[in-house]
Protein backbone atom coordinates (compact mmCIF):
# COMPACT_ATOMS: atom_id res chain seq x y z
CA UNK A 1 0.00 0.00 0.00
CA UNK A 2 1.50 3.55 -1.09
CA UNK A 3 1.60 5.45 1.87
CA UNK A 4 3.01 9.38 2.25
CA UNK A 5 5.34 10.78 4.73
CA UNK A 6 2.20 10.45 7.28
CA UNK A 7 1.30 6.96 6.70
CA UNK A 8 -1.34 8.53 4.68
CA UNK A 9 -3.04 6.45 1.87
CA UNK A 10 -1.81 7.98 -1.02
CA UNK A 11 -2.81 7.48 -4.98
CA UNK A 12 -0.10 5.91 -7.05
CA UNK A 13 -0.88 6.80 -10.86
CA UNK A 14 -0.04 3.47 -12.68
CA UNK A 15 3.17 4.22 -15.93
CA UNK A 16 5.22 2.06 -18.09
CA UNK A 17 3.61 -0.71 -19.88
CA UNK A 18 0.33 -0.80 -18.04
CA UNK A 19 -2.48 -1.17 -20.03
CA UNK A 20 -5.91 0.03 -18.68
CA UNK A 21 -8.41 -2.56 -19.85
CA UNK A 22 -11.86 -1.19 -21.33
CA UNK A 23 -14.65 -0.05 -19.07
CA UNK A 24 -16.71 -2.69 -18.43
CA UNK A 25 -13.73 -5.46 -18.68
CA UNK A 26 -11.66 -7.17 -16.02
CA UNK A 27 -9.38 -4.77 -14.82
CA UNK A 28 -6.71 -4.92 -12.02
CA UNK A 29 -7.85 -7.68 -9.89
CA UNK A 30 -4.96 -9.46 -7.72
CA UNK A 31 -2.51 -7.55 -5.71
CA UNK A 32 1.12 -8.59 -3.66
CA UNK A 33 4.06 -7.48 -2.21
CA UNK A 34 6.71 -8.83 -4.50
CA UNK A 35 9.68 -10.49 -2.58
CA UNK A 36 11.90 -7.59 -2.16
CA UNK A 37 8.83 -5.80 -0.62
CA UNK A 38 9.99 -3.07 -3.09
CA UNK A 39 7.07 -3.69 -5.79
CA UNK A 40 3.48 -4.76 -6.30
CA UNK A 41 2.11 -7.63 -8.28
CA UNK A 42 -0.93 -6.95 -10.05
CA UNK A 43 -3.06 -8.77 -12.49
CA UNK A 44 -4.51 -7.03 -15.31
CA UNK A 45 -6.35 -9.08 -18.56
CA UNK A 46 -4.80 -11.96 -18.13
CA UNK A 47 -1.29 -10.20 -17.67
CA UNK A 48 1.35 -10.24 -14.22
CA UNK A 49 2.51 -6.75 -13.91
CA UNK A 50 5.51 -5.71 -11.49
CA UNK A 51 4.83 -2.00 -10.11
CA UNK A 52 7.07 0.36 -8.22
CA UNK A 53 6.26 1.67 -5.44
CA UNK A 54 8.19 4.74 -5.43
CA UNK A 55 7.00 5.56 -9.10
CA UNK A 56 4.08 3.21 -10.52
CA UNK A 57 6.39 1.95 -13.19
CA UNK A 58 4.38 -0.69 -14.21
CA UNK A 59 6.32 -3.27 -16.32
CA UNK A 60 4.90 -6.71 -17.51
CA UNK A 61 6.39 -10.26 -16.11
CA UNK A 62 7.39 -12.48 -18.25
CA UNK A 63 6.00 -15.86 -18.39
CA UNK A 64 7.26 -18.80 -18.74
CA UNK A 65 5.32 -21.48 -19.61
CA UNK A 66 1.80 -19.98 -20.30
CA UNK A 67 1.04 -17.49 -22.85
CA UNK A 68 -1.00 -15.66 -20.36
CA UNK A 69 -2.94 -15.85 -17.30
CA UNK A 70 -6.05 -15.52 -18.28
CA UNK A 71 -9.36 -14.79 -15.79
CA UNK A 72 -6.42 -13.82 -13.60
CA UNK A 73 -8.19 -12.84 -10.10
CA UNK A 74 -6.77 -13.47 -6.70
CA UNK A 75 -3.27 -13.45 -5.24
CA UNK A 76 -1.21 -15.12 -2.94
CA UNK A 77 2.13 -15.70 -2.63
CA UNK A 78 4.34 -17.55 -0.27
CA UNK A 79 8.17 -16.43 -0.65
CA UNK A 80 8.63 -16.29 -4.25
CA UNK A 81 6.14 -18.82 -4.96
CA UNK A 82 2.81 -17.15 -6.53
CA UNK A 83 -0.43 -18.50 -6.81
CA UNK A 84 -2.70 -17.16 -9.43
CA UNK A 85 -6.60 -17.93 -9.08
CA UNK A 86 -8.17 -17.92 -12.77
CA UNK A 87 -11.68 -17.72 -11.86
CA UNK A 88 -13.72 -18.46 -14.66
CA UNK A 89 -11.30 -21.22 -16.01
CA UNK A 90 -11.65 -22.96 -12.46
CA UNK A 91 -8.22 -23.57 -12.13
CA UNK A 92 -4.97 -21.98 -9.36
CA UNK A 93 -1.56 -21.74 -11.71
CA UNK A 94 1.31 -21.80 -9.50
CA UNK A 95 4.47 -19.76 -10.28
CA UNK A 96 7.81 -19.70 -9.53
CA UNK A 97 9.08 -15.96 -9.17
CA UNK A 98 13.06 -14.57 -9.93
CA UNK A 99 14.42 -12.51 -7.43
CA UNK A 100 13.19 -9.42 -8.85
CA UNK A 101 9.66 -10.75 -9.69
CA UNK A 102 10.55 -9.72 -13.36
CA UNK A 103 9.78 -13.59 -14.69
CA UNK A 104 7.39 -15.95 -13.61
CA UNK A 105 7.57 -19.52 -14.07
CA UNK A 106 4.67 -22.22 -14.45
CA UNK A 107 5.64 -25.37 -11.96
CA UNK A 108 1.83 -26.39 -11.70
CA UNK A 109 -2.07 -26.32 -11.83
CA UNK A 110 -4.59 -26.53 -8.91
CA UNK A 111 -8.05 -28.25 -10.24
CA UNK A 112 -10.72 -29.25 -7.80
CA UNK A 113 -14.05 -30.25 -8.63
CA UNK A 114 -15.46 -28.23 -6.41
CA UNK A 115 -14.26 -25.10 -7.76
CA UNK A 116 -17.03 -22.99 -9.02
CA UNK A 117 -15.21 -19.44 -10.16
CA UNK A 118 -13.06 -19.31 -7.34
CA UNK A 119 -12.32 -15.42 -7.46
CA UNK A 120 -10.17 -14.82 -4.23
CA UNK A 121 -7.71 -17.19 -2.13
CA UNK A 122 -5.73 -16.95 1.36
CA UNK A 123 -3.68 -19.26 3.08
CA UNK A 124 -3.87 -21.23 6.25
CA UNK A 125 -1.10 -23.58 7.10
CA UNK A 126 -0.47 -25.78 4.61
CA UNK A 127 -3.96 -25.21 2.63
CA UNK A 128 -5.13 -22.50 0.39
CA UNK A 129 -8.78 -21.62 0.85
CA UNK A 130 -10.84 -20.37 -2.29
CA UNK A 131 -13.81 -18.78 -2.32
CA UNK A 132 -16.56 -19.75 -4.76
CA UNK A 133 -17.89 -16.74 -6.70
CA UNK A 134 -20.69 -18.90 -8.62
CA UNK A 135 -20.93 -16.28 -11.43
CA UNK A 136 -22.31 -19.20 -13.39
CA UNK A 137 -25.11 -20.45 -10.79
CA UNK A 138 -28.81 -18.10 -10.88
CA UNK A 139 -28.40 -15.85 -8.31
CA UNK A 140 -31.35 -16.70 -5.91
CA UNK A 141 -32.34 -16.23 -2.24
CA UNK A 142 -31.95 -20.14 -2.54
CA UNK A 143 -27.93 -19.86 -4.10
CA UNK A 144 -25.64 -21.53 -1.39
CA UNK A 145 -22.27 -20.30 -1.79
CA UNK A 146 -18.72 -21.46 -0.08
CA UNK A 147 -15.03 -21.71 0.13
CA UNK A 148 -13.03 -24.68 -1.14
CA UNK A 149 -9.75 -26.02 0.74
CA UNK A 150 -6.86 -27.44 -1.25
CA UNK A 151 -3.79 -28.28 -0.40
CA UNK A 152 -0.54 -26.50 -1.27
Amino acid sequence: MPRGRRGEVRALPLTGEWVQAPSGTNSANGLVATPDGRGLIIVNAGQLYRVDLRTGHATKVALQGAPDVAGGDGLVRLGRTLYVVQNRLNKVTVWDLDRKATTATLTRTITDPRFDVPTTAARYGDRLYLVNARFTSPQTPETTFNAVAVSL
